[in-house]
């Protein structure tokens, strides 16, 4: 086992190769990918900052608890939180349990202490980058190399009632993305386009100007790192969770009784459309609702728009354009989901 804080690590080893370390060809560029792990959980922060964030309080999601009408039943039934004996939100096992690791809480179990704790671990992080972006500055590198900031999916603090990632809503998926290139692109812009993962490889390649060795699903975001506003982006975000299945096993939708992710998290498989204002939601589980959200007017998505007569344009040209981007996408069960419940 390596010893040591495994964020400072990570830090340590990146920064000796940007400075010339670990084999790094000084007449090549370089492509350095940096996975850190603080907050992933169990969220466990560095010793050092156990102290920080003592009066540290978040504002409790309205949904917090069940019930939560217009929601799928996975979704308006989840109730990984309960109230605890001084009333603030608990954590209905006692622990954060995540597939892979478990840990106790190290400053309380409720839901100002446990998010004290996760913001605790990003302080690692914050130090990391700020050494590494020194380093690239203090070798002649920073200009010239383009930084993206991101992570995985986001992880729910209470909203919809979940404590996890996997689900649609916002609170479970968003992450952050931060990208710099000062000589190439604006500093201090935001851009408030819709964007995902998949898009981040062709933009490498384009950046690097490379054509790319394949098809690929995402697009390239040169456009929007020029000019953020995106005048002339239209380009919808497709999203699509089917749990520990990939490739050809995705053909055809399965049977929820037979996905290990729905059997311990009970969170089917889905699909979601995000455009500039709304999100279309389709649950992959025959006759369960769609969902519709106004973003602009309701960021927590409290209130599925599905049912709304008013609305119901606006459902089928967003179902109709999501078939159109999974086909686009090459997926095999494009035209072959389950059946939705009717209003």
């Amino acid at each position: 086992m390596t010893q040591g804080y495994s964020t400072d690590n990570y830090t340590k080893w990146a920064e000796e190769y940007l400075r010339g370390g670990h084999g790094k060809d000084e007449s090549k560029p370089f492509y350095l990918w940096l996975c850190y792990g603080a907050v992933h959980g169990p969220f466990t922060p560095a010793k050092r900052h156990f102290g920080r964030y003592p009066n540290s309080k978040i504002e409790i999601p309205e949904d917090i608890y069940p019930p939560r009408e217009g929601k799928p039943k996975y979704s308006r039934e989840k109730e990984q939180w309960i109230p605890g004996p001084d009333g603030l939100p608990v954590l209905k096992s006692g622990q954060f349990a995540g597939r892979t690791v478990s840990g106790k809480a190290i400053h309380g179990n409720d839901i100002h202490a446990l998010t004290r704790q996760y913001h605790q671990g990003v302080l690692a992080i914050d130090e990391g980058v700020g050494k590494l972006i020194r380093a690239l500055k203090e070798t002649g590198q920073y200009d010239n190399t383009l930084i993206v900031f991101g992570a995985d999916q986001g992880i729910a603090w209470g909203q919809q009632g979940f404590q996890m990632k996997l689900a649609p809503y916002d609170g479970t998926i968003r992450g952050p993305l931060i990208v710099s290139m000062p000589k190439r692109f604006p500093q201090g812009k935001v851009c408030h386009k819709p964007v995902g993962g998949a898009d981040l490889v062709p933009t490498f390649f384009k950046t690097a100007r490379l054509e790319l060795p394949w098809k690929m699903h995402g697009r390239d975001l040169t456009p929007l790192l020029e000019s953020p506003k995106g005048k002339d982006w239209k380009s919808p975000l497709l999203l699509a969770h089917t749990g520990m299945s990939y490739g050809e096993d995705c053909d055809t939708v399965i049977d929820m009784k037979d996905d290990p992710i729905y059997q311990k998290q009970e969170v089917p498989w889905w699909v979601s459309l995000r455009t500039d204002r709304y999100k279309y939601i389709r649950n992959l589980i025959p006759g369960e609702t769609e969902e519709l959200y106004d973003m602009k007017k309701d960021p927590d998505e409290l209130t599925n728009l599905a049912f709304e007569g008013k609305h119901s344009a606006l459902l089928r040209k967003l179902r109709k354009k999501t078939i159109s981007e999974l086909e686009r996408t090459d997926c095999a069960f494009a035209k072959k989901m389950p059946a939705v419940r009717k209003p």
